[in-house]
This record gives C-alpha cells, sequence and structure tokens, in this order.
C-alpha cells in the first residue's frame, strides 16, 4: 500500500470540521448505531437530522470554501464563503475489528466497529441519501442505496487514500453487505452508467473521463475481491 505522503494531494471543495469532541461524540454515537442497523460500512446523517435547525447548528461544525462565483477579491484576495450546513450531511467511514471472523456473521456491537473517517460537508449537487437509484443508473439486481453511501464515503474525497485500512477487515463485514458492495462495482465496470460529472457529485474526486473511472473501480473490485496487491490510487 502506498505511503500517504507518496498519494497525490486531495481536496474537496470544502474545509470543514466538527467543533467539539462532544459533536464527534454525538455523530459517531449515531452513525455507529446506523452502521449496525443497516449493516452499512459508510452511513451518512442528515446534518439537521443529528444537531437540529441550521439557526442551533453553528457550534456544531465550521466549513468554508473558495467562493466559486468569485474565487479572488477586487484586490486580489482569495474569495472565502461559508458552508450552509442546513442541507447537509455527517458522513463516517467505518470498517470491522481485526478480531472478527472473516465469512462471519459480521459486527454486531459498537465496539466491533473502528471509526475511520468522519467528517460534516454541506450539501453538494448529489444527495447521497435520497438520490433514487435510476437516476445514477443503479437500480440493478443486488445493488441498494448501501452502494451510493460505499463511493460516496468510502470512494470519496475524504476516504479514498484510507481504502487499505477496510481491505485488511473487509472480509469480517456483513455477508450481505459485501454482496451489495460487489454487485455494485461489478454493475458500474460492465455497465458505465456514471458520468464523471456524476461521480464528482457524489465523491469531489475528479476523473478525466469514464474510462479512466471505470479502471479505477475495477481496480477497487480486484483490491477488495480478488487479492489484488496494489491499492487504487485515485487521481489529484
Amino acid at each position: 500500500m502506498p505511503l500517504r505522503d507518496e498519494l497525490p494531494p486531495r481536496c474537496g471543495p470544502w474545509a470543514t470540521r466538527f467543533d467539539s469532541e462532544e459533536a464527534l461524540v454525538v455523530a459517531d454515537d449515531v452513525l455507529r448505531a446506523a452502521a449496525l442497523k443497516d449493516h452499512d460500512l459508510a452511513p451518512i446523517v442528515p446534518f439537521r437530522q443529528l444537531y437540529g435547525p441550521a439557526s442551533a447548528g453553528t457550534s456544531w461544525a465550521t466549513g468554508f470554501g473558495i467562493d466559486p462565483q468569485a474565487p479572488y477579491g477586487p484586490g486580489g484576495e482569495v474569495g472565502y464563503v461559508h458552508a450552509d450546513f442546513s442541507d447537509g450531511f455527517v458522513y463516517s467511514v467505518y470498517r470491522p475489528t481485526a478480531e472478527l471472523r472473516p465469512g462471519g456473521p459480521g459486527p454486531e456491537r459498537g465496539g466491533d466497529l473502528l471509526l475511520t473517517d468522519a467528517y460534516p460537508y454541506p450539501g453538494g449537487a448529489i444527495d447521497p441519501v435520497t438520490v433514487p437509484l435510476a437516476e445514477l443508473g443503479l437500480d440493478a439486481p443486488g445493488v441498494d442505496h448501501r452502494f451510493v453511501r460505499f463511493c460516496a464515503g468510502w470512494l470519496g474525497v475524504e476516504a479514498a487514500d484510507d481504502l487499505g485500512e477496510l481491505r485488511e477487515t473487509f472480509a469480517a463485514a456483513w455477508p450481505d453487505y459485501r454482496e451489495t458492495i460487489r454487485a455494485g462495482l461489478i454493475h458500474v465496470v460492465r455497465s458505465r452508467p456514471l458520468t464523471v460529472a456524476q461521480w464528482y457529485g457524489l465523491t469531489y474526486i475528479a476523473f478525466p473521463d469514464v474510462e479512466e473511472l471505470t479502471a479505477y473501480l475495477a481496480q477497487v473490485y480486484a483490491y477488495l475481491y480478488d487479492g489484488f496487491d496494489a491499492m487504487p490510487v485515485a487521481p489529484n
């Protein structure tokens, strides 16, 4: 697996953070419960569902980005805008602990999951929680919304370079989850339903064309299911 300093720099359109340890604990408690309930290693919860109305949520998270409409001011200064979490989300990526038996029933308790990453994000071009599968061309046998969240979370800009951490224990995930991700990866590689614009809307990682995106997803499949040694590296 490449070392982090050997990987391309990752930078999404927003820089975000939790404002307190309490904010992270609240998110982890809810998301960890959702992971166990739904058999999902990448649960995503709407920001307002976690922290209440936007007016009461300003103390939970901070985000800012460069204004795409006015990236520079009249004097050449960078034009920053603050994030609006009113239609945003909190993402998380978990992995099973090494003590779980590969091929077993999967994580059953909160302690069976290790938190790889958790981060708040403003609403983007595609809502990973409610977007219809058909809109992304993912209405295929064996595929459900967990695959959309896998793409947005594990293959998104904040966690794509942590895929090696998942691989070590992916065999101990829930069997139905593994089959859902398998079905989704096979479908997107064979049928190429996703455009690069849709992929960016989900992940904030830009591919130059569908061919490179398909090659990357084929490597993800081989890495997680076929013992392919080299961790797939998404573009800068």
